[in-house]
């Protein structure tokens, strides 16, 4: 690999990226690249901790070996690092690591890494970050009980994209389906809510009659806004396992705290010319504050008022889009125990709580060239791997792109691509990626091409 392809990858790498590019030069001179095929051992279980590996591409399986019995522990993808708690420790290895498909790592000796956490404090700083990621995922694990809580955030991007009516509506779904205990926090605007309620701030809580509860938070200005919301979520999480927040379309302390505990977030749009921007600029500052295959992030558009009806939206489309409904259920709606939802909404309802907690993603990129550059109907194709994996996650959607890649035999190709997608859980992801792998692998060879791209929690590899 070219010092310059090095240098590139170590600023897209969490451990690296607050790094200047005369650092990361400086620390690409000691690093090597090695390359590992499909099935090779990468470090074994017991050994010593010498190195630690960043891998730039490809997907490896972390196995702990006990009694002649493996367990899978979890499957790193590109960004990802492993070694670094044997080294800090000075401890032989903990774990088996495998390569499932050919996998490129960058490679940087213990010396090597000790020095350049004592030369580089945000290194340093974000490696602190990593490792306190790993202790709250192992309290979470040792600490679970048969409580799941479930927190959703809907951020309201404009004034008028009927947010209050939509959260209502998700809490009253999510109350009647799984009949867990449900609350609705409404910190957007909370005025309006307080006036169709006829009640007043700080109030308490009301009982809807399909069930959820809505609280209306007591603006306690003698207390810092963070601790405000901890103090509210603290008391929430005591009673209730479906937690739905309204939320300001702009990040500020609290809602930055409320994102490390968020299951799904959504945020929603009307159709307006700063709507695509501001989408995009929330959604990549979430996704700073998240990490893929713990929270879900979707895009919603409303076209809740009339003229927003045949409004023109070119960027790029939503994950979800309501059409303009003359009646559009309303958040007043307390007389009312059975919500009857237009199909528009309830479908978007039911694909978001369907989705609550399938938050890990898989996408298969199916060309439609054969050997390179020759055009070719892969319908068929299409059509098996959406069988394959509905089968094992219980359904697959497919949508088309247009993409450009740069051939090592005829340079840049153009083509149009068919993505198939499916959302699961965790332990569906851990049981079946590696058929994953193996089919891509398979397409690969039946299609002649010189590498297929996979997507695994919105981290592309290249098989």
């Amino acid at each position: 690999m070219e010092r310059k392809k090095i240098i590139e990858f170590l600023a897209k790498s969490p451990l690296f990226q607050s790094l200047s590019h005369k650092q990361l030069e400086r620390i690409s001179q000691k690093v090597k690249v090695r390359q590992f095929f499909p099935d090779d051992i990468i470090v074994w279980q017991g050994q010593p901790s010498n190195s630690l590996f960043v891998i730039s591409n490809g997907i490896v399986a972390v196995k702990s070996i006990t009694n002649e019995t493996e367990n899978l522990l979890a499957y790193l993808m590109p960004g990802n690092t492993f070694g670094e708690v044997g080294i800090l420790e000075n401890q032989p290895r903990s774990a088996t690591v495998v390569a499932l498909s050919d996998v490129d790592v960058l490679v940087i000796q213990r010396d090597d890494f000790l020095y350049i956490l004592n030369r580089y404090a945000p290194v340093a700083i974000e490696l602190a970050r990593i490792l306190g990621r790993y202790l709250v995922d192992s309290n979470k694990r040792l600490s679970q009980d048969e409580k799941t809580i479930q927190i959703i955030l809907l951020f309201n991007l404009h004034e008028d994209t009927g947010g209050t009516g939509i959260a209502s509506l998700i809490s009253a779904e999510l109350c009647g389906k799984n009949d867990r205990p449900t609350v609705y926090v409404e910190y957007r605007n909370s005025k309006e809510v307080v006036k169709s309620l006829k009640t007043t701030p700080g109030s308490g809580t009301y009982h809807h009659p399909s069930g959820f509860d809505i609280l209306i938070p007591q603006e306690d200005t003698y207390l810092p806004s963070t601790t405000r919301t901890t103090l509210v979520l603290d008391k929430l999480k005591n009673k209730y396992e479906n937690i739905v927040f309204s939320l300001p379309g702009q990040l500020d302390a609290s809602t930055s705290m409320l994102l490390e505990q968020a299951d799904q977030i959504l945020l929603l749009a009307s159709p307006l010319e700063d709507a695509h921007h501001l989408v995009d600029e929330l959604h990549s500052e979430i996704r700073k504050r998240t990490r893929p295959g713990e929270t879900s992030i979707f895009t919603l558009l409303n076209r809740a008022k009339p003229e927003y009806k045949d409004v023109e939206f070119t960027p790029p489309p939503m994950d979800f889009e309501i059409p303009y409904l003359e009646e559009f259920p309303s958040f007043s709606l307390p007389k009312r125990k059975k919500l009857d939802l237009p199909d528009a909404i309830a479908d978007v309802i039911g694909t978001c709580i369907d989705r609550l907690e399938r938050t890990h993603n898989i996408a298969v990129f199916i060309p439609t060239t054969m050997d390179v550059d020759k055009p070719i109907n892969t319908d068929v194709y299409v059509k098996d791997v959406l069988n394959f994996m509905a089968e094992r996650f219980g359904g697959a959607t497919c949508r088309e792109a247009s993409g450009v890649w740069n051939s090592g035999e005829v340079g840049l190709v153009g083509e149009t691509v068919n993505i198939v997608e499916s959302y699961m859980n965790r332990e569906d992801m851990n049981t079946y990626l590696d058929e994953v792998v193996a089919l891509v692998k398979k397409l690969k060879l039946e299609l002649g091409q010189e590498a297929m791209a996979l997507e695994v929690d919105r981290k592309l590899t290249l098989i």
